[in-house]
């Protein structure tokens, strides 16, 4: 863990085009970081919200809050967003060993590329004609079909699915008959696929991931879908084949996208709610089947 005084944190901060101001006194010692409820000496702590109101018996080394909040501490980090300040401070604090390298019992397809620091865990399977990315980190029993591309810098966790053939059927004469998948999944820049996630491959076109797209786990992303960069699909929810998501769009827990939907830039898909019709620009939609109810706000830019 590094030590560093306030001063040379809030640095570090404002290096990363993060605003944020510094009150009290600046050469202050930070050795770590710690939670409100279980709060260390010589750390660093946040507030979400307001403070309750025994938390004035707790004295603060450093504290990251809003603007409106009143704590007593002895260095102050004030910001709009305290969330981001706090998680940037502590990212920076931690020295932590970047780890790379293959399993041995990772199995590796031919024609397999492989960039620089990748690390892939614990039985892997790795299809043949993968092309995994710089710095990509590869969790434990992950699979990877035929084909996958997956950029630089991504995560993908600990049991998820890439490029496996989803739920495509023609049915004649009341039988069941399986549609042949010839597509693969690409998956841009610095995108996170959450623990027993599945992403199947397309049909005829790929399945595509744009950069710096986070995905929960235990989230189905079925067979065409386009994700665009910097949307957000969070826990158990589902996205049926060939729909089109724009970028920035947040998509709540156990949301449902009927197959085919078109949803535009910066919407919001509220937890839960069943997507049946196409979803405009900057709306947040709640409910079964889903609403538009108001526009997005700046503050739920900053939230989601």
């Amino acid at each position: 863990m590094k030590k560093m005084t306030a001063k040379e944190l809030v640095e570090y901060i404002r290096a990363q085009n993060i605003n944020v101001e510094i009150y009290g006194n600046k050469d202050t010692l930070i050795s770590g970081f710690s939670s409100l409820n279980h709060y260390k000496p010589g750390s660093i702590t946040w507030i979400k919200g307001q403070v309750g109101s025994n938390l004035n018996k707790v004295k603060l080394t450093a504290v990251v809050c809003r603007p409106n909040v009143e704590v007593e501490a002895e260095v102050k980090m004030v910001t709009d967003n305290p969330k981001d300040v706090f998680f940037t401070a502590i990212e920076y604090l931690d020295d932590f060993e970047v780890v790379s390298g293959i399993a041995k019992t990772a199995i590796i397809g031919k024609n397999v590329q492989i960039g620089q620091n990748v690390f892939i865990g614990e039985y892997c399977c790795i299809g043949d004609n993968v092309k995994i990315g710089d710095n990509t980190k590869i969790e434990a029993q992950v699979v990877l079909h035929k084909n996958v591309s997956i950029g630089k810098r991504c995560i993908v966790k600990t049991g998820a699915v890439i490029g496996g053939e989803g739920y495509g059927y023609i049915k004649r004469n009341h039988k069941y008959y399986k549609v042949s998948h010839h597509g693969s999944v690409v998956i841009g820049d610095d995108v996170d696929i959450g623990s027993n996630t599945c992403i199947d491959c397309g049909t005829i076109d790929d399945t595509v991931i744009q950069n710096g797209v986070k995905i929960d786990n235990l989230c189905h992303i079925a067979h065409n879908v386009t994700i665009g960069s910097n949307s957000c699909v969070v826990a158990n929810s589902t996205i049926c084949g060939s729909v089109f998501i724009g970028q920035e769009v947040y998509i709540a827990p156990n949301s449902v996208i009927m197959n085919q939907m078109y949803v535009e830039d910066g919407a919001i898909i509220g937890m839960g709610a069943g997507v049946v019709n196409n979803i405009l620009e900057n709306t947040v939609n709640i409910g079964f089947p889903s609403k538009a109810i108001r526009n997005r706000t700046e503050e739920d830019w900053k939230k989601y």
